[in-house]
């Protein structure tokens, strides 16, 4: 990262490669995992669901809280939760799974908000490019984790056990605490008293709401993350009914996230060439289009790692896209309310994805839930694409008329050299 952005950048790529390894490993495991406790498919999509469940309500508040006393705290916290959730999942019973995965849903949501939050607080003299370099280098990092994790729970179940799998994320998850504790950045750039209300939050969310663009950048995340779950959770279901291995079903998970990692540095250049509009549609639509297609041959690898291949490069732009948006529309002192915003738009795909296929699933089968929600996608991309053409951008540094509640009187901005570490 540039240097200006130095202090704490390796703290924050090791917590980002930390955070995604253990989420890319875990996601995968969990609907196999409920199948072989002798649960249902349904089952299944309970305890995906669980995941996201309270995530969804809180996300914005978590992000009022990182705005406000920054983000470490926020990170340690989400770092017990990990080691507590990961711990729970070595009791073999459906009970446990679903309530380490609420837990779980909750621990990642702090480390997450806290991330975003502290990759999208830059210079305020930032270029277009320089921005979208620093936030791709960021998710450069990330990418390396979302790479590895599903080879290794993959592995770690075929050739041990699914208690060595949790045991692992859990000794990941005190890994992160630890580097949190010694090298989190502090993000808070205001201060709104030692109690912050719980209303105010989702009020400053509804006013940054009423930007199309923010809006855009939650519905692109929203729908990329539903993407990313047809791939993390719901097509090892696909292949495992078509008689692959759980180790190839995780070769062929982390294909996908080598391919985003390998797209990470051409992100800054490509968004110059196509432009926003243009390259959130390409993004959207071909990452769909290849979800669907893992239909045709569920049993043929070389074909599935084509597939991966091509699904991991279009799905490794969105997240930094959608930050990029959010980054250039929201004030820095809104930014970890504006990543609530959007890790509640992620949260919701983590409901969507188990309710859509669920219920398609249940009428007409596994394929056709993937055909259903997969043309969905491809159609909200074609939607967003043509709502930013139309966007005219406001600035991160736009005027937000905070004082139309009566609930965001006297906030406080901090001096610089206190808001920055």
């Amino acid at each position: 990262m540039p240097r200006r952005h130095g202090a704490g950048a390796a703290g924050l790529a090791a917590l980002g490669v930390l955070y995604w390894t253990a989420h890319a490993m875990m996601r995968p495991l969990i609907g196999t995992y409920v199948l072989s406790l002798g649960g249902t498919a349904v089952e299944a999509s309970i305890a995906l669901a669980a995941f996201s469940i309270f995530p969804t309500i809180l996300a914005v508040l978590i992000g009022g809280f990182v705005d406000n006393w920054g983000g470490r705290p926020i990170l340690i916290v989400g770092g017990v939760l990990m080691v507590a959730g990961g711990t729970i999942m070595l009791i073999p019973t459906l009970t446990a799974v679903i309530v380490s995965q609420v837990i779980l849903g909750l621990g990642t949501l702090c480390v997450w908000v806290s991330l975003q939050t502290s990759i999208t607080t830059g210079a305020g003299d930032e270029s277009r490019d320089d921005r979208a370099r620093r936030i791709a280098t960021f998710t450069l990092f990330v990418s390396f984790g979302q790479m590895v994790g599903p080879a290794l729970g993959g592995a770690l179940e075929s050739f041990f056990s699914y208690a060595v799998a949790y045991g692992v994320y859990a000794a990941l998850g005190l890994t992160l605490l630890i580097v949190a504790i010694a090298r989190a950045p502090k993000t808070a750039v205001r201060r709104l008293g030692k109690k912050l209300p719980i209303i105010r939050p989702y009020a400053e969310a509804f006013t940054l709401m009423r930007n199309p663009a923010v809006v855009i950048a939650v519905l692109v995340s929203f729908t990329a993350l539903m993407l990313h779950d047809i791939r993390s959770a719901w097509q090892p279901l696909l292949l495992h009914g078509a008689g692959l291995e759980q180790w190839q079903i995780g070769i062929v998970i982390s294909v996908s996230a080598v391919a985003g990692f390998a797209a990470r540095p051409f992100f800054a250049p490509w968004l110059r060439v196509f432009g926003v509009p243009v390259f959130v549609g390409l993004v959207l639509v071909v990452g769909a289009t290849t979800a669907m297609m893992a239909t045709i041959a569920p049993g043929n690898m070389t074909y599935l790692l084509a597939v991966a291949a091509v699904n991991g490069l279009a799905l490794g732009f969105a997240q930094p896209l959608s930050l990029t948006l959010l980054s250039e529309e929201v004030p820095k002192s809104q930014l970890g309310i504006a990543s609530g915003l959007r890790s509640t738009g992620n949260q919701a795909a983590l409901l969507a994805s188990p309710a859509g296929f669920g219920g398609v699933s249940a009428f007409a089968g596994l394929s056709a839930a993937f055909l259903v929600v997969g043309g969905a996608a491809a159609a909200v991309g074609v939607l967003c694409a043509v709502l930013l053409h139309f966007h005219r951008p406001q600035g991160s540094d736009a005027s937000i008329d905070l004082a139309e509640s009566e609930l965001l009187d006297d906030i406080v901005e901090e001096p610089p050299s206190a808001s920055r570490q």
